[in-house]
């Protein structure tokens, strides 16, 4: 039975002995007492005695009992306040112990919610410094198609070159080899923008991981200030799928809450530990691709000023060699103009030259006639006079002078003539040299003069230079040399 004090009133005295059978047992007289009294007065006597002990027994008892009694209160009120005073001592020792695991919790947490933000704003910092990398290297990918596209325009200007002039020169190569240098450029740079746009999603990945862990961490912390303090914490809360303690008269009936995600019981240290190390190491990974990230920027630095170096170099080096080039085949054709105003002097003379000997040769007309009639007025003498006289002698020795004269005048115009002959051929030659010359001098300045704009225009591909319609029937033959208005004026 309760005593009503908070213990048990089993080792006191019990109510229900005062009804036993050791209460209901027979009182029993003095010997001397008995022997006095008759039979009647004998049973009165006992009765009477017997009732006088029952009724002394149980006041007795009584007094016996309430003793008992009271001294089992006054044990169990010290037990009790001894059980109080433990009890309050534990219960202000778990509850100390519990706000220092949670006060410990919260700087835990706060440290990890710490660092979480600070490296979600270095990883913010870094994907700026990516995308700036990533505008650059776009800038510079979009820089090389300008040159490239000049560089297409000038082998295409090129390629229309009379065929005495399409010779593989230096000039040449240095086109096909800057051509190679922008082509290997663009496609470097257009794998480094690849990888810092995968970078840069790579990135926001682990991004949104550390805003998602420290919204956790955050929600957890609230949660933990709010244990702090129960009090303070909002009536309006969602209570759906919370933990309810029973009543205090239940609780001593009630189990051990469930534990969270089924863990073990006395496991918290090793998942509060697990906690710590996986925010841990995903502030390592966003630290590791930061790392990668500032390395393929500084990679991608180093390519931007690698193509830069090479593009510009395989530039100056064409430009000196176009310009070379231009300089030698202004200087051939300075020579063959001056040539073939030789040749244009020495033709003249040749003309002039056969025709003083003609008017030479003619000039031996005269002196043939006057011989032949000397000799037909010879032949009419006599048979007597007919001798062989020196003036014969000296007739024939004049015929055969005129005859080696006239053959030497022959022979010398006919020899000027084949030279003329020559000098014409030669002469044509040298026009046809010139006239390529001019088309080549032409073309190259044209080359040196190509813009990015001048490009687009030329270029039939592109709709930005509004070339990119079929030509009409009229405008064929000029399609045909589409260069041609560049060099009308060569020929004449």
């Amino acid at each position: 039975m309760d005593d009503g004090y908070g213990g048990s009133g089993d080792e006191g005295f019990d109510d229900d002995r005062l009804f036993s059978d050791e209460f209901r047992a027979p009182a029993t007289l003095p010997k001397d007492a008995v022997e006095d009294l008759g039979d009647d007065e004998l049973v009165v006597a006992n009765s009477t005695s017997a009732n006088h002990q029952k009724w002394e027994k149980r006041t007795m008892d009584n007094l016996s009992h309430n003793k008992q009694l009271t001294k089992n209160a006054l044990k169990n009120l010290e037990d009790a306040e001894q059980i109080q005073g433990y009890t309050h001592r534990e219960l202000h020792a778990n509850t100390r112990n519990v706000s220092h695991t949670i006060k410990k919790k919260i700087n835990f947490t706060e440290d990890l919610v710490k660092a979480l933000d600070d490296r979600i704003e270095s990883v913010d910092d870094t994907m700026r410094q990516v995308g700036e990398c990533l505008f650059q290297l776009q800038r510079a990918y979009r820089s090389k198609w300008a040159p490239l596209n000049v560089c297409e325009r000038r082998l295409e200007l090129r390629d229309s070159r009379p065929l005495q002039e399409l010779i593989r020169d230096s000039c040449q190569d240095a086109l096909e080899a800057e051509r190679q240098t922008l082509i290997e450029s663009r496609q470097e740079l257009g794998d480094q923008i690849e990888s810092m746009k995968e970078m840069l999603v790579l990135l926001e990945k682990v991004k949104n991981e550390l805003i998602e862990d420290m919204q956790h961490k955050r929600h957890g912390l609230r949660i933990d200030r709010y244990c702090l303090s129960p009090r303070k914490m909002g009536s309006g809360r969602s209570t759906k799928d919370r933990l309810v303690l029973p009543q205090l008269h239940e609780v001593v009936h009630y189990g051990q809450p469930p534990s969270p995600k089924t863990a073990a019981p006395g496991s918290g240290r090793e998942h509060e530990a697990e906690r710590q190390v996986t925010t841990r190491e995903l502030i390592t990974k966003a630290v590791r691709k930061e790392e990668d990230a500032m390395k393929l920027c500084n990679e991608s630095d180093a390519a931007m000023v690698h193509t830069k170096r090479e593009c510009t170099r395989a530039s100056h080096k064409l430009e000196a060699s176009l310009t070379q080039r231009l300089e030698h085949t202004r200087t051939l054709k300075h020579q063959l103009e001056a040539q073939l105003q030789e040749t244009e002097e020495a033709l003249q003379q040749t003309d002039m030259s056969i025709a003083r000997q003609k008017k030479k040769l003619e000039s031996h007309e005269q002196p043939l006639k006057q011989l032949d009639k000397q000799f037909a007025l010879r032949s009419a003498r006599t048979n007597r006079e007919g001798i062989r006289d020196i003036v014969h002698d000296e007739m024939e020795g004049h015929l055969g002078t005129v005859k080696r004269n006239v053959k030497q005048l022959n022979d010398k115009i006919q020899a000027t003539q084949d030279m003329k002959n020559q000098l014409k051929a030669s002469k044509d030659r040298l026009m046809e040299d010139y006239r390529c010359k001019c088309v080549a001098v032409k073309i190259d300045d044209a080359c040196l003069k190509v813009t990015p704009k001048k490009a687009i225009e030329l270029d039939r591909r592109d709709p930005r230079g509004g070339r990119c319609r079929e030509p009409s029937s009229k405008g064929k033959k000029k399609a045909i040399g589409s260069y041609e208005p560049v060099f009308s004026g060569l020929v004449s």
